[in-house]
């Protein structure tokens, strides 16, 4: 079955330097057409070590947040698409100097069946590793992969411990409040004066910042949600036999046609 790609978002990162602490790619929006609903439009991806971020947390772990559906409103519901497949690609590397190739040594796969009577969706999580498959629909303990639905914070968030070749990863997907921070009309009016469009937006004009700071500039995203797929992954894993260190990576979805 042939499938239309949609979007995707670059990025690299660089697993085993300490002074790398994450990076991060967006289109955030590019809108709803009659054929491409907002749960299969991509916002933001982020990946970086857990370790920076927890520092208890066991070395060699890194995190993948694939974002999706913006502008999802508070307090609502959204499900991810039912035929469509999220996807985070990664190329292996061995180093920050070897050549850019563009290829998807591995591919860390999400699908996701229909929403049951608790607004909960059920997940195959796949990784395709240098030409071998490993897919699972269980957890470690033997049930479902679920998504979490609405209305259920830290704790009751439900975090999937699965195995995939005999290695530990950790999967959430469920509705989470937009992390994007975005001064919009800020945006437009920088935009305009560069290209002569239109006036100088700062106060006064010729003198000071073009953006406001973040603690006065409004925020465009915020009390929207996103559709979130969090995975923890084990570089081991992700570097196969090639002994990887560094990874490029990219988010896709991608639909029938």
């Amino acid at each position: 079955m042939k499938r239309r790609l949609l979007m995707a978002v670059p990025v690299a990162l660089l697993a085993g330097v300490a002074s790398i602490v994450g990076v991060y790619g967006s289109d955030h929006d590019d809108g709803e057409t009659s054929t491409k609903g907002r749960n299969v439009n991509l916002t933001d991806l982020y990946v970086f070590r857990e370790t920076d971020q927890n520092a208890g947390a066991p070395a060699g772990g890194l995190v993948f947040v694939m974002n999706s559906n913006p502008r999802s409103v508070a307090r609502q519901q959204y499900h991810f698409a039912t035929n469509a497949r999220y996807e985070f690609n990664l190329t292996q590397r061995t180093g920050p100097n070897d050549p850019v190739t563009g290829l998807a040594d591995v591919i860390l796969r999400f699908e996701f069946g229909a929403p049951n009577a608790m607004n909960q969706q059920a997940v195959t999580v796949t990784a395709l590793r240098n030409g071998a498959t490993f897919s699972t629909a269980t957890t470690t303990g033997g049930g479902p992969i679920l998504t979490t639905p609405l209305g259920q914070p830290d704790p009751a968030e439900v975090n999937n411990a699965i195995t995939l070749d005999g290695q530990s990863l950790l999967v959430f997907a469920g509705l989470r409040e937009d992390p994007f921070f975005f001064d919009v009309d800020r945006f437009f009016r920088v935009r305009a004066f560069a290209l002569g469009l239109g006036p100088d937006p700062r106060t006064p004009p010729g003198s000071g910042p073009f953006f406001k700071s973040a603690a006065t500039a409004p925020d465009f995203t915020a009390g929207y949600n996103v559709n979130s797929i969090v995975v923890r992954v084990p570089t081991a894993f992700l570097a196969g036999a090639t002994g990887a260190t560094t990874f490029d990576v990219w988010t896709t979805v991608s639909l029938p046609q």
